[in-house]
C-alpha cells in the first residue's frame, strides 16, 4: 500500500506542550481524609493534590524531512551515501543527527533501533523524504534484517517492534533516551506470522504483541505524520513507572489504522503506559478485524485533541495503571482531556469511550475526572437490528466521573429501545459511574440508560433534560461524514461556558489537518467552529 504525504505543508505542532501543572487551586482546601476537594464536584484526588489545570495549546507550523540540525545527515535511499538502513550507524546517533530515508518503490525491509539522547533545540529525527507523488518510504516488517552492531534494550525487544525506541543494553541504566523524532514513514506488518532476520542472524517471528513502533522506554518522544498499520499493535508505548517511565509524548498527524489481532482483542492500534501524552491532529481508523481497540491508555496526563476516530471495541479505552502502578500517585493520572475530536461508529459495537479500569484490581482505577468537550460524537445506526445497541461511555466505579460539555451526539436514525443508543453502558450488568451532561445537542431518542431491562443501575446521568434536543442538528453533510455545522443551525452559538478548561481554539481537517477554530461571539456546539 502506498501512503500520501502529509508532511510537506501539513499543518503541524513542535515540541509536546501537554505538560501538566501540580499546583493548588485558589480556593481549594486540604481535608481531612487527604484528598483535595475538585471543582465543580469533580471525584476527589488521592493524596492531597490539586486537581490538574487544562494543557495549553500550541499553534501548529509547518514540517518537512531536512536537516536542520547541527550533527550529520545521514542520507540513505538510490543513489545516497548510504543504501540500506543497515549501513546507517543507527547505535552511535548524537543531538543534531538526522536520518532522512528517501522514497523508493520497494520498501525498506530493515528493523531500526534508536536510543540516543537529542536535546530540545538538537532532537534525533528519523524521517521519510516522500516519492514524486507523495508516497511516503515504507518500513516492513515482513522478512526483514537487523544491523548487527544495533544495542537493544535486552536481545529480547528485538521481536517487540519494527521501529524501537529504548535504552540502550550498553548505557548506564539511567541514561534515558530522549529527545527523539519519527516521522514521514509507512511503518507495516510488525505482526505474526511474519518473521525478521534479527542481529545474530537468526530468523525469528514477531511477538504477538509486537508494534510498528515499540517505545521500551524514552522523554520528549514525537511520532509525527506516519502511517501505521497491519501491525500487532500500531504503537506500543512504556513498559513500566519510577526511573524507567516513558515520559513526554507526542503522537501527531499520523494515520493509524488496521493494527490488531484478527482472532482476538489484546492488540490495539495504539497501547500506551507512560506520562504527558498528547495526540493531536491525528486520524485513526478501523482496528484490524475491529477487535482491538482505537486508543487504549493506561498513562498520566493524556490529552486527546482534535483527533478523527473511527470504530475500534472500544474508540477511548482509559484504563488502569498496570506496569506503572506508582502513576496512580499522579494528579494526573485521575484527569484526562478529550476535546474538539470526530468519534464515529460505523455500525454495532461496545461502549464508545471507557473510563477507570478493567483489571479488577479497583486500587488502581482512574477514580477521577474525564473532560469530554466540544467533541462530534456520531453513530451510523442505519443497519442495527433488534437488540443490537450501543453506548457512549462506560465507567468502571462510582469513583470515576465523566463531565460532557458542549458536545453533539448525533446518529443517522432516531434510536428506538431495541435498537438503543445511551449515554451511560454497564459491564459485567452494571451501570456505574457520573456522567454530567452540560449544554450538549442531543438526537431525539438516546437515552440515559439501556431501556432494555436487566442491568443494575448504580451510576447517574444529571443534565440529559436540559441539553438541546433534537432530529437534525444541520451537519453540512452527515451521510458524507461532513460535520462542519450549518449557518443558522441549532449548534451554532448554543454551547456553554467550558468554567476553566483549556480553550479550543483548533480544529481537525480532513485528514491529518488542524485549522484555527472561530466560534464567532458565542461558543459553537461540536468539533467545528463556523
Amino acid at each position: 500500500m502506498r501512503a500520501r504525504a502529509w508532511l510537506t505543508g501539513l499543518l503541524l505542532v513542535v515540541g509536546c506542550n501537554g505538560e501538566i501543572g501540580e499546583t493548588m487551586p485558589e480556593g481549594a482546601e486540604q481535608v481531612p481524609d487527604g484528598t483535595t476537594p475538585a471543582a465543580d464536584g469533580a471525584a476527589p484526588v488521592p493524596g492531597g493534590a490539586a486537581p490538574v489545570p487544562g494543557p495549553v495549546n500550541t499553534p501548529p507550523v509547518q514540517a518537512a524531512c531536512t536537516h536542520v540540525g547541527s550533527g550529520k545527515d545521514y542520507q540513505v535511499g538510490p543513489g545516497k551515501e548510504f543504501a540500506s538502513i543497515g549501513d546507517v550507524p543507527l547505535e552511535s546517533l548524537v543531538a543534531g543527527d538526522t536520518v532522512r530515508i528517501f522514497w523508493r518503490a520497494e520498501g525498506y525491509h530493515e528493523k531500526i533501533m534508536i536510543g540516543g539522547q537529542g536535546t530540545a533545540e538538537q532532537p534525533i529525527r528519523v524521517c521519510g523524504v516522500p516519492g514524486p507523488g507523495g508516497e511516503l518510504p515504507v518500513i516492513d516488517g515482513e522478512d526483514a534484517t537487523t544491523r548487527p552492531e544495533l544495542d537493544f534494550p535486552f536481545d529480547g525487544h528485538q521481536v517487540r517492534g519494527l521501529v524501537v525506541i529504548g535504552h540502550k543494553h550498553d548505557d548506564p541504566y539511567d541514561l534515558q533516551p530522549s529527545h527523539i523524532t519519527i516521522e514521514g514513514l509507512e511503518i507495516r506488518n510488525a505482526s505474526p506470522p511474519f518473521r525478521f532476520t534479527d542481529k545474530a542472524g537468526a530468523v525469528t517471528p514477531y511477538a504477538r504483541n509486537a508494534a510498528g513502533i515499540f517505545v521500551e522506554r524514552g522523554e520528549h518522544v514525537t511520532i509525527r505524520g506516519c502511517e501505521v498499520h497491519e501491525n500487532a499493535n500500531g504503537l506500543f508505548i512504556g513498559t513500566g513507572g519510577a526511573e524507567i517511565r516513558t515520559k513526554d509524548v507526542l503522537i501527531e498527524s499520523n494515520h493509524i489504522h488496521d493494527n490488531g489481532s484478527e482472532t482476538d482483542f489484546t492488540e490495539h492500534n495504539v497501547y500506551n503506559e507512560a506520562s504527558n501524552v498528547v495526540y493531536q491532529f491525528n486520524r485513526f481508523g478501523p482496528t484490524r478485524g475491529g477487535q482491538g481497540n482505537n486508543i487504549k491508555e493506561r498513562s498520566a496526563g493524556v490529552v486527546i485533541r482534535y483527533n478523527w476516530i473511527e470504530d475500534g471495541a472500544h474508540l477511548i479505552d482509559l484504563v488502569d495503571a498496570q506496569e506503572a502502578t506508582d502513576s496512580v500517585g499522579m494528579p494526573s493520572f485521575h484527569e484526562t482531556f478529550v476535546y474538539g475530536n470526530v468519534l464515529l461508529r460505523t455500525g454495532y459495537g461496545p461502549s464508545m469511550v471507557h473510563y477507570g479500569g478493567d483489571s479488577g484490581q479497583t486500587e488502581y482505577y482512574r477514580k477521577g475526572t474525564l473532560h469530554f468537550f466540544s467533541n462530534t460524537v456520531f453513530v451510523d445506526n442505519a443497519t442495527y437490528r433488534d437488540y443490537e445497541r450501543s453506548a457512549v461511555f462506560e465507567a468502571s466505579t462510582m469513583d470515576e466521573r465523566i463531565d460532557a460539555r458542549n458536545n453533539v451526539f448525533a446518529s443517522s436514525q432516531e434510536p428506538t429501545d431495541i435498537r438503543a443508543i445511551t449515554f451511560l453502558g454497564d459491564r459485567d450488568n452494571v451501570a456505574a459511574g457520573t456522567l454530567v451532561l452540560v449544554g450538549n445537542w442531543v438526537m431525539q431518542g438516546w437515552t440515559a440508560f439501556d431501556p432494555v431491562p436487566g442491568a443494575r443501575l448504580l451510576g447517574k446521568v444529571n443534565g440529559l433534560e436540559s441539553s438541546i434536543i433534537g432530529l437534525d442538528p444541520a451537519f453540512a453533510s452527515a451521510q458524507g461524514h461532513d460535520f462542519t455545522p450549518a449557518s443558522g443551525g441549532p449548534l451554532v452559538g448554543t454551547g456553554a461556558a467550558l468554567d476553566g478548561l483549556p480553550a479550543v481554539d483548533h480544529q481537525y481537517s480532513p485528514h491529518q489537518q488542524a485549522t484555527p477554530r472561530n466560534d464567532g461571539q458565542k461558543l459553537t456546539i461540536g468539533a467545528f467552529g463556523l
